[in-house]
C-alpha cells in the first residue's frame, strides 16, 4: 500500500498539466489542435480473441484495499440509484404539500435531463482530470442537491435541486465505471461490473419500499436526508483509499486549465440538453397535457430531431475534441453497444413501471404492495447478472450472453403481453422471471464489451464508457416515456370503449379510485387497464428484438486473454 501511495505522491508532485503527469501517445493534430487518433479497426474473430496478454499495470489494486474502494463506489452507486426510485413513492405527498400537481413531472424530468445532458461532458473530463477527483466532485454535487431538496420550501426550489442532483449522478455513474477499469484487471472485471449491476437493481427494489416508509412514518424529506451520511462515507473512503491516477493523455493535451476549459465541448453539451428536453417534453405532454395533434407536440419532435442532426454534425466537425470523438463515433462495437443498451434499458425500466401499475389497477394492490410484487423480476435480473458475470470471469467470453439474453427476455415479455384479469399470480411471476433473467444475462456485459473494445487504447476508455452510459440513461428516460405513451393512448381508447360511464379523469389519474366508484363500472375500468398495460409491452418486445440484432455487431474479445487493466496509471 505504501508503495502505491508514494507513486501517487510523486505523480502529483511532478504534475505539469491540468490532467496530471500522464503517459502520452504520439498522434497527429486535429482541427482544434488536439489529436486525430486514426488507429485501424482491430481485426475481428480470432485475432481479437487471441490477443496476447499484457502485464497488469500499477493502477490495479488487490486485496483489502480493492475491496474497500469497491465498497465505497458501490455505496455511491446505491445512493444515486436509490434516489431514482425512492422519490417516486414520495411524489404524491410532495405535490400535496406544495399544492403544485401540474409541476410534478418536472421532479423526475429535471433529474433525468441533467443526468443525460452532462454524462458525455463528464466522459470528456475524465480524459484530462484524474477520475478520483471527478468522482469526488460528482459526490459533492449530488450531496449538495440532496441537501437543497431536503430543505426545499417550494416546488421551484425542489426542481432546481433535483437538476443539481442529476449533475452529480451523471458524474458518479461514468466515473465509477471508469475507475473500475483502472483498479481491476480485465480478466476479473466482469464480477466487479456484476456487483455494479446488482446494487443498481437492488436499489430499484428497496427504493419504493423505503420511500413509502419515510413518507408515511417520518417525512418525504428523509428521502433526501438519507443521501448525506451514505455519500459522506463513500467520499471519505475515496479520499483515503483510492489512488489519484492520471488518465493517459496524447501529445497535444492542454497545458493549462484555461486551455482545458476552452477545448471542452460545451456546445455539444448544450445541444444534448436541448434535444433531450424537446423529446422528453413531447413524450410527457403528448396525450396528457395536450392532444397528440396539438401544434406543440409535432414542433417539439421536429426541433428535437433537427437538434440531434446538428449535434452529430458538430461532433463530426470537432473530431477528436468532441464529446464523442470520431474514432469512437465510427466504431462498430460502440455503436452496437449503444443501441443494445438503449433497448435493454427501455425493456427493463418499461417492465419495472408497467408491472406495478398492473398490480395496482387490476389486482387492487397498494403502491407499497405492488413494489413487493415485482421483487421476483428484480431478483432474477440480479441472478442473471451474476450468472453471466461468473461465467465471463471463468471463461472470458461475454458475447454469447449478449445474444442469449434477448430471446429469453422476449419470451417473458411476450407472455406478459397475454396477461388478463384472470391470469394467476403464479403465471405472472413466472413471466417476470423469464423476462428478468434474459435482461440480467445481457445487461452488464454491454458495458464490459465497450471497455474491452478499447483495452489497447486506454486513453479512449472513459469517453467510450461515457457514450454507452449516455445511451443507457437516455434509454431509461426516453424509453419509459415511449412505453408510458403507448399505455396512455390505449388506456384513453379502452376507457371510452369499455367504461364510457366511468369518471374518466378520476380513474385515469388515480388507480386507487377504481375501487371507490360504482361497482357496476369497476369491471369495465379494470378491463381497460388490463388491455392498455398489455399493449404497453409491444414497444418493449420490439426493443428486445432490435437489441438482439444490434448485439450481433458487437465484437467478441476474450477477457482472460487480453489481460491487464483498461487504463494505465501514470508513473
Amino acid at each position: 500500500m505504501s508503495s502505491l501511495l508514494e507513486k501517487d505522491k510523486d505523480t502529483h508532485a511532478n504534475m505539469a498539466t491540468p490532467a496530471g503527469d500522464a503517459i502520452t501517445l504520439t498522434d497527429t493534430p486535429s482541427k482544434r489542435g488536439s489529436v486525430d487518433f486514426r488507429d485501424e479497426v482491430k481485426s475481428e474473430g480470432a485475432d481479437a480473441v487471441d490477443a496476447a496478454p499484457t502485464p497488469a499495470p500499477d493502477g490495479v489494486l488487490n486485496g483489502m484495499r480493492l475491496f474497500l474502494v469497491f465498497f465505497a463506489m458501490m455505496l455511491a452507486v446505491f445512493m444515486f440509484a436509490l434516489d431514482q426510485s425512492i422519490v417516486a413513492a414520495a411524489i404524491p405527498i410532495i405535490a400535496s404539500d406544495f399544492n403544485a400537481f401540474a409541476q410534478v413531472p418536472w421532479i423526475i424530468t429535471a433529474y433525468f435531463l441533467t443526468q443525460c445532458g452532462f454524462i458525455l461532458l463528464v466522459g470528456q473530463l475524465l480524459t484530462v482530470i484524474k477520475p478520483k477527483y471527478v468522482l469526488l466532485g460528482a459526490i459533492f454535487f449530488f450531496e449538495l442537491g440532496s441537501l437543497l431538496c431536503a430543505l426545499a420550501n417550494g416546488m421551484i426550489m425542489l426542481i432546481v435541486s433535483r437538476a443539481i442532483q442529476g449533475i452529480g449522478a451523471s458524474g458518479m455513474f461514468v466515473s465509477i465505471i471508469a475507475i473500475i477499469a483502472v483498479v481491476t484487471a480485465v480478466e476479473k472485471r466482469a464480477m466487479f461490473m456484476s456487483g455494479f449491476g446488482f446494487i443498481f437493481v437492488i436499489s430499484s427494489v428497496v427504493g419504493p419500499l423505503l420511500g413509502g416508509v419515510f413518507t408515511e412514518q417520518l417525512s418525504w424529506r428523509w428521502c433526501f436526508w438519507i443521501n448525506l451520511p451514505v455519500g459522506g462515507v463513500a467520499a471519505a473512503a475515496v479520499v483515503f483509499l483510492l489512488p489519484a491516477r492520471a488518465p493517459e493523455q496524447r501529445e497535444n493535451a492542454p497545458k493549462t486549465w484555461g486551455e482545458t476549459l476552452r477545448r471542452m465541448d460545451w456546445i455539444g453539451s448544450a445541444l444534448v440538453i436541448l434535444f433531450i428536453t424537446c423529446l422528453l417534453l413531447a413524450l410527457q405532454w403528448g396525450g396528457n397535457e395536450y392532444k397528440w395533434y396539438n401544434w406543440r407536440i409535432p414542433v417539439l419532435f421536429t426541433v428535437g430531431g433537427v437538434l440531434v442532426i446538428v449535434f452529430f454534425l458538430w461532433e463530426w466537425y470537432l473530431d477528436q475534441d468532441a464529446l464523442i470523438p470520431m474514432s469512437i463515433l465510427t466504431n462498430r462495437s460502440i455503436l452496437a453497444c449503444s443501441v443494445t443498451i438503449f433497448m435493454f434499458m427501455m425493456a427493463m425500466l418499461g417492465g419495472t413501471y408497467q408491472l406495478p401499475l398492473y398490480y395496482q389497477a387490476v389486482r387492487g394492490r397498494t403502491a407499497q404492495e405492488s413494489g413487493i410484487d415485482i421483487i421476483p423480476f428484480m431478483i432474477i435480473v440480479c441472478v442473471g447478472i451474476f450468472v453471466s458475470g461468473g461465467f465471463v470471469t471463468w471463461k472470458g467470453h461475454y458475447w454469447p450472453f449478449i445474444l442469449i439474453g434477448p430471446p429469453i427476455a422476449a419470451v417473458g415479455f411476450g407472455l406478459l403481453f397475454t396477461i388478463r384479469e384472470n391470469t394467476t399470480k403464479a403465471m405472472v411471476i413466472g413471466y417476470q422471471i423469464l423476462a428478468g433473467f434474459g435482461v440480467g444475462l445481457t445487461f452488464q456485459n454491454i458495458i464490459l464489451a465497450a471497455q474491452a473494445e478499447f483495452n489497447d487504447r486506454p486513453a479512449f476508455i472513459s469517453q467510450a464508457t461515457g457514450v454507452v452510459s449516455f445511451w443507457q440513461l437516455t434509454g431509461a428516460a426516453l424509453g419509459v416515456g415511449i412505453v408510458n405513451t403507448v399505455q396512455s393512448i390505449y388506456l384513453n381508447k379502452y376507457l371510452r370503449e369499455f367504461a364510457p360511464d366511468a369518471p374518466f379523469d378520476l380513474v385515469r389519474q388515480q388507480t386507487e379510485a377504481i375501487r371507490k366508484i360504482d361497482p357496476s363500472l369497476q369491471a369495465g375500468v379494470i378491463h381497460a387497464y388490463t388491455l392498455a398495460i398489455s399493449k404497453s409491452y409491444m414497444p418493449i418486445f420490439i426493443a428486445i428484438g432490435l437489441a438482439l440484432i444490434s448485439g450481433i455487431f458487437i465484437r467478441h474479445h476474450n477477457m482472460n486473454k487480453i489481460g491487464g487493466a483498461g487504463m494505465h496509471a501514470a508513473v
